[in-house]
């Protein structure tokens, strides 16, 4: 009975009304779809049309403000709330950096970044991983002489977990598996810098000779002979020493609710106290002086640079206008309108067949800063190179062209432009603003580029060769060069 039943449905299922046939058949020769057939109806559905009776949610693009709010325990939280609808770019800022490393503890910031996933106290660096995956994001960290940056971005409805994972990744002590990781991932990157040359070692090498061997002049990646010692132990005591609530700077851009996102900081990291035995940072002491390291190969790399201005000081705008003044001479810079016109490229990438690269060195630091040209070039006119940067100085002391003038303030006005279109770049900047200045007052930053004089150049360059030169060179015949007093001697206007 139950195999003659099959049999019929079976039979039933293969039968097709003649009429339905004959009309399949026909709209099939002349190629046309059956507009009346369910399965067409589906698949021509117009998504857009809206549906009876429902209401979406709708959010609309408001005027960008930025809040500040800074919690009891001394974390500031900064946020920028009303912008078009779209990502969140979540950030934790920590006022550290190279400058607070000392030789015990040199490489400590390599390590905590070679290692920045793993935790061991909440969760574990696979789910730290899984939540940017399933989040849809990214999370990154960096640092620099003063400031270590933990950022990420996901979808609104993910800011709970993933800000939970930035303050546990950020924040909690390494544990002795992340500090041996640590060690091997230092000695490799090591290995890859020997590799790739990229020219981290002699930047470390600039900074040392302007600072010391300690302060600003601490090496970014660590002393290579202090890898093998950085356990569990020295990592935290880095971490106990320099990490307190009030070096603390939480962001957060995208938002819909600067105060419900407050709470949220308060609810994770609100038990944060002061440590009693909290380290201060020592003023940084500019030095100069002089670095050659004669190198078989017929390159050459020269920097000449100058103690310049903090960020506090009112020339600050002044020297990133120089910068642009003289530019870059690659072939990326170009591309982006910044070095076309630049000085370094039409007189002396251009001009001097032997000089390879050229570009205006521009540092600032809460209490110093660094100016300077760096070259690299045939081996076999060192002298001929350091002759130009001497010259493209102390030409910046003569009047400059107002067009010439016009164009360097237009080229940073247009980089400011867009960092500041790009909302991850915007509340770093915001937030790196209130660590510096109390506030946020990127939206003077245009006004004030538009201020800068031909005379201020001058004077501020004047000013900068007076003092004590840092001079490194690396490469072929780096003893042929004159000597640090001759090169100061020519700088004399």
């Amino acid at each position: 009975m139950l195999l003659k039943t099959t049999q019929s449905v079976a039979k039933s299922c293969f039968q097709v009304p003649k009429r339905t046939f004959v009309r399949g058949a026909l709209l099939d020769y002349f190629k046309h779809h059956d507009q009346k057939d369910a399965n067409y109806q589906v698949a021509s559905f117009n998504p857009a049309t809206p549906l009876e009776g429902h209401k979406g949610i709708v959010r609309a693009s408001g005027e960008r403000k930025t809040k500040v709010t800074k919690l009891k325990n001394g974390i500031t939280v900064v946020t920028e709330v009303g912008a078009f609808p779209g990502v969140v770019d979540l950030g934790i800022l920590l006022d550290v950096g190279v400058r607070d490393e000392t030789k015990e503890t040199s490489g400590a910031l390599l390590s905590i970044k070679n290692t920045y996933l793993k935790t061991v106290l909440t969760t574990n660096e696979t789910v730290n991983y899984g939540i940017v995956q399933m989040s849809g994001g990214d999370f990154t960290m960096d640092y620099d002489q003063e400031n270590t940056y933990f950022k990420a971005h996901c979808l609104g409805h993910d800011v709970t977990d993933v800000f939970s994972m930035i303050s546990d990744c950020a924040l909690e002590p390494k544990s002795a598996v992340a500090a041996d990781v640590g060690i091997w991932k230092n000695h490799e990157t090591h290995k890859l810098e020997d590799y790739l040359q990229t020219g981290e070692d002699f930047h470390d090498q600039v900074m040392q000779v302007a600072y010391g061997g300690k302060g600003l002049g601490m090496p970014l990646t660590g002393h290579r002979h202090n890898v093998n010692y950085l356990n569990a132990h020295t990592i935290q005591k880095f971490q106990m020493e320099n990490i307190n609530p009030s070096r603390i700077f939480v962001a957060a851009a995208g938002l819909e609710d600067h105060d419900e996102f407050v709470n949220l900081v308060e609810e994770k990291l609100g038990f944060l106290q002061q440590s009693k035995g909290g380290k201060q940072r020592d003023a940084s002491k500019y030095l100069g002086g002089e670095y050659r390291n004669a190198v078989e190969g017929n390159h050459l790399n020269i920097v000449l640079a100058f103690e310049s201005v903090n960020w506090k000081h009112s020339d600050v705008i002044t020297f990133n206008v120089i910068s642009a003044l003289l530019g870059n001479s690659s072939v990326e810079a170009h591309t982006l309108g910044k070095g076309l016109n630049a000085r370094l490229r039409k007189n002396l990438a251009e001009k001097n067949a032997y000089i390879d690269y050229a570009h205006a060195l521009n540092f600032h630091f809460s209490d110093s800063g660094l100016f300077g040209i760096h070259a690299q070039g045939s081996a076999s006119n060192g002298k001929e190179i350091l002759n130009s940067l001497t010259t493209e100085l102390k030409n910046l002391t003569k009047p400059i062209p107002a067009d010439e003038l016009q164009r360097a303030k237009n080229v940073l006005k247009a980089n400011i432009a867009a960092t500041l279109e790009r909302q991850t770049d915007r509340i770093e900047e915001a937030v790196k603003n209130v660590k510096l200045f109390g506030g946020v007052y990127t939206d003077k930053y245009f006004s004030e580029v538009d201020k800068v004089t031909s005379e201020q150049i001058n004077k501020a360059v004047a000013d900068l060769l007076t003092k004590n030169p840092t001079f490194a060179v690396r490469g072929g015949d780096a003893y042929s060069l004159p000597s640090l007093d001759k090169i100061q001697n020519s700088l004399k206007l």
